[in-house]
């Protein structure tokens, strides 16, 4: 818990730290001593770091059975398939592509307890491209509530060449909990079981920890 209280309420992410402080110093340098140019430039440094980096308070409002989006952005693909790897059973995947301009703090859709979490290396084609989530660096969390899993693919892209992960096997997580980040746009693609109807259609703009992205319907 105190791990998700420090990730959540914290207005940037900690990543951006160490590109937004000496983006101000330079900043505060250079005004002292009255380069304007070069205090200008630094200053749109330093809000363009605020801006991206930004990891606003989300507190979306949703019932025990509902799923709410991990990632902002707009829906790309809803569809169902075979997860033989991590899942072993057929799942729904809803894949949501994030742009430049979004949010890029990751967050999880409901509570439950980390099972695994697996990173690999890969390429860095564009997100939105179908086959990216076996050919792009990627990194997985599987994690469990109660009876049912869950799966989270956090998939680089063109220009997101780090992706963050801030758990580990045998953590708890909290809903709407900060899991980790992608930098400079990228894709989270959520498997959810068969009987989780989507909320969403394909084209619509998301938000991580206020939209609900499906809700579990019967078996």
């Amino acid at each position: 818990m105190d791990r998700e209280k420090s990730l959540t309420r914290f207005p940037v992410a900690r990543e951006g730290l160490g590109l937004i402080v000496p983006a101000l110093v330079l900043c505060l340098f250079f005004a002292w001593f009255r380069l304007p140019v070069l205090t200008a430039f630094s200053l749109a440094l330093f809000l363009f770091f605020v801006y991206f980096f930004r990891n606003p308070g989300r507190s979306g409002v949703c019932g025990p059975d509902e799923l709410i989006s991990p990632a902002d952005g707009k829906i790309t693909s809803i569809e169902t398939l075979e997860e033989g790897e991590f899942l072993k059973r057929r799942a729904k995947r809803i894949s949501i592509f994030m742009s430049v301009s979004d949010v890029h703090v990751n967050r999880a859709p409901c509570e439950g307890l980390v099972l695994r979490v697996e990173h690999r290396e890969g390429r860095f084609r564009m997100a939105f491209k179908e086959e990216v989530d076996r050919q792009n660096e990627r990194n997985y969390v599987l994690y469990r509530r109660g009876e049912e899993q869950f799966l989270l693919v956090q998939i680089a892209g063109f220009l997101a060449r780090r992706i963050i992960c801030y758990v580990a096997k045998d953590d708890q997580l909290q809903k709407g909990e900060p899991f980790g980040m992608i930098a400079f746009g990228s894709r989270v693609d959520l498997y959810v079981p068969e009987n989780y109807e989507p909320m969403v259609l394909v084209d619509q703009k998301v938000k991580s920890g206020l939209t609900v992205l499906a809700r579990k319907g019967k078996k």
